[in-house]
């Protein structure tokens, strides 16, 4: 098959999406010819990737398969005009090179959160090749649960019209939270959707036994979907109790969480800047809890973060705040604690219950890797997808 992956975020980005693309390229180029349409990488900032600890794939950045659209705008603009101003130069772009090439392959392979690519890879285009829908977000109810639509109301209606739309022009839907699937399915019945989770190569499984300081650690963005607030009451609390967090964060409100930490003169709790993905699952491994803090909305309780992934990839029980798929997937396979909206009173209490009970520890990491034998490993997982695509 020759297979065209669209996506917005793609290695040497940090992030589970620029992660997840990553590996999609990696695996179906063992057998099929696969280009990847792409921007320059700029998540969280552009400067960042001057440090060349990020491009450490000596394949992917030696290959002609990676196509990258050179953008005037700005991705990381705080205008919300101004963002919107990008997607809609982006999908111009896109648009034009779909027209031009889709012919040219078998599958093309889109995804979201940014609706505006598969908007412009699908609408309007002539239907010559097999349509892949990749949902990694419910955009734009996403844009709602962080109050970014406050000026935009009167378009909301228009932009679940074309949601809807969306869903319907795709051959096949792909999710990765088993979670989006009722509301899909209300929107496009007779579009089948296949569940693949995020997921961990073989060579990236790794275990360490726990240490004798206890520690807790967060990893990933804290922007309008991260519940900040709790995040530093988190950190308070741990302080207080003398446990150990390490925060290895980026995003809008990073800052604010570095000049906090500094301020207060914490002993126990430290925030890095952003560090690789080996870097992170090398940190992680360390430690004896994997902490996820969304907002409170319905948009953001359901999803299923990559960080979770990543701590139950790694054998670190999960702490969290999540209901939906991700609350049942660490209650069910006994991988760490999960209740959704957990006060802050809740989140410490779990992590004091994990501390204090060597145990019960012991047994959610032997549970994790054996749960990321079973459902997280690409190896596997790669396998089915290819079947759907050849279908």
């Amino acid at each position: 098959m020759k297979i065209l992956l669209v996506t917005q975020n793609f290695y040497p980005e940090i992030g589970s999406g620029a992660n997840r693309f990553r590996n999609l390229y990696k695996h179906l180029s063992g057998h099929h010819q696969v280009d990847v349409l792409t921007t320059e990488p700029s998540y969280p900032n552009e400067k960042m990737y001057q440090d060349q600890k990020f491009w450490y794939d000596e394949q992917i950045n030696q290959s002609a398969d990676i196509k990258r659209i050179k953008m005037r705008t700005s991705k990381q603009s705080r205008s919300m005009a101004m963002r919107l101003l990008y997607y809609f130069e982006l999908g111009l772009k896109v648009r034009r090179t779909i027209r031009k090439q889709q012919a040219a392959y078998d599958v093309l392979y889109v995804t979201t959160p940014n609706i505006f690519m598969p908007w412009a890879a699908f609408f309007g285009q002539r239907h010559e090749t097999k349509r892949v829908l990749e949902v990694r977000d419910l955009w734009p109810d996403s844009l709602t649960g962080i109050d970014k639509l406050k000026s935009f109301k009167f378009i909301f209606p228009v932009l679940k019209f074309l949601e809807k739309r969306m869903y319907r022009v795709s051959d096949t839907i792909i999710i990765n939270n088993e979670g989006f699937r009722a509301h899909i399915e209300q929107l496009a019945p007779q579009v089948k959707q296949y569940y693949f989770p995020n997921a961990f190569n073989q060579e990236e499984l790794a275990f360490s036994e726990v240490t004798e300081n206890f520690k807790v650690i967060y990893t990933g963005n804290i922007g309008f979907a991260q519940s900040y607030d709790q995040l530093i009451e988190v950190a308070e609390g741990l302080e207080e109790r003398g446990i150990y967090f390490n925060a290895v964060v980026y995003g809008m409100n990073a800052h604010n969480f570095f000049n906090y930490i500094q301020e207060h003169n914490f002993k126990y709790v430290t925030a890095y800047h952003e560090k690789s993905r080996q870097e992170c699952l090398e940190m992680i491994r360390t430690h004896n809890i994997q902490l996820s803090l969304l907002k409170e909305t319905d948009t953001f309780l359901t999803v299923l973060p990559g960080k979770i992934i990543d701590g139950i990839g790694c054998g670190v029980p999960v702490v969290t705040n999540l209901g939906g798929y991700a609350n049942q997937l660490i209650n069910d396979n006994q991988v760490g604690y999960a209740k959704e909206r957990a006060t802050t009173t809740e989140i410490l209490d779990a992590i004091e219950q994990i501390k204090h009970n060597h145990a019960l520890e012991q047994q959610m990491r032997e549970n994790a890797r054996t749960l990321v034998q079973e459902e997280f490993l690409w190896e596997k997982n790669i396998k089915k997808l290819e079947e759907v695509l050849k279908q």
